[in-house]
């Protein structure tokens, strides 16, 4: 993986910020049965896969994430801090948590608006829920 620091001209670092060790032990899967533990290992090892992808925020540029990262015990805890539009090399397993589809944000029924946006064109409060939208997103760049 690409230890180099990224900062931005303004001196903002992004990408991996941070690591620190963790505590608990890798414990091989030893509670799991064989078949379990066999496809854990296979998941473990495609988790651990490091690709290009590049970062989006449906809220605009000005948004940030920053996300601890830490999949499997023993694993290093890794903090993240992405900036919209800039492509980062990640981990495959980080880049499922944060494209994870029950993330999105639903819009409840009852509401008027959203961010001072009507939901609807006559301005009536929603009748039912509706299916929300994404706020963080990780595109591929080649994977």
């Amino acid at each position: 993986m690409n230890n180099v620091i990224m900062a931005t001209a303004t001196g903002e670092e992004h990408g991996l910020v941070n690591t620190i060790p963790n505590s608990i032990p890798f414990n091989d899967f030893k509670h799991m049965s064989p078949a379990n533990k066999l496809k854990l290992e296979k998941e473990k090892k495609e988790d651990s896969r490091v690709v290009k992808a590049e970062y989006m925020n449906s809220r605009g540029r000005h948004e940030r994430l920053t996300k601890p990262y830490c999949r499997y015990a023993g694993d290093p805890i890794q903090t993240y801090h992405l900036i919209p539009g800039k492509v980062y090399e990640l981990p495959m397993g980080f880049i499922k948590e944060v494209n994870d589809e029950d993330k999105k944000l639903p819009v409840r029924k009852d509401l008027v608006s959203v961010d001072g946006k009507s939901v609807n064109r006559d301005e009536q409060p929603l009748d039912r829920d509706q299916e929300g939208e994404w706020i963080h997103k990780l595109l591929p760049v080649g994977f």
